[in-house]
């Protein structure tokens, strides 16, 4: 149970230290409830790719957003990765398959 525990406050901790644009990037992505690509959090989110591209890295690098699968975007024909935001309850389930 101590795992769980550690792993929320984790991932609260994670969640306390953006800043205002990963903020806006991660609630984009967790709040569509589908996988997207940076190209189309770009049109969404009305901002350049050049701003969300490193958001999205950042976002990664915490733990907060994960791969969801690689595919060809319907727009551009090439290969894209798509994502999706970790919740705390996936979190706290890869933890305890680490046991």
């Amino acid at each position: 149970m101590a795992i769980q525990i550690t792993s929320l406050l984790a991932y609260q901790e994670a969640l306390k230290s953006l800043g205002e644009k990963q903020v806006k990037v991660y609630n984009k992505i967790k709040s569509l409830g589908r996988p997207v690509n940076n190209r189309m959090l770009s049109e969404l989110m009305d901002w350049p790719i050049n701003r969300v591209t490193p958001r999205v890295l950042e976002l990664r690098e915490l733990g907060l957003v994960e791969e969801a699968y690689t595919a060809q975007d319907t727009e551009t024909k090439r290969q894209s990765i798509y994502w999706r935001a970790v919740t705390a309850i996936k979190e706290v389930a890869k933890q305890l398959t680490l046991l």
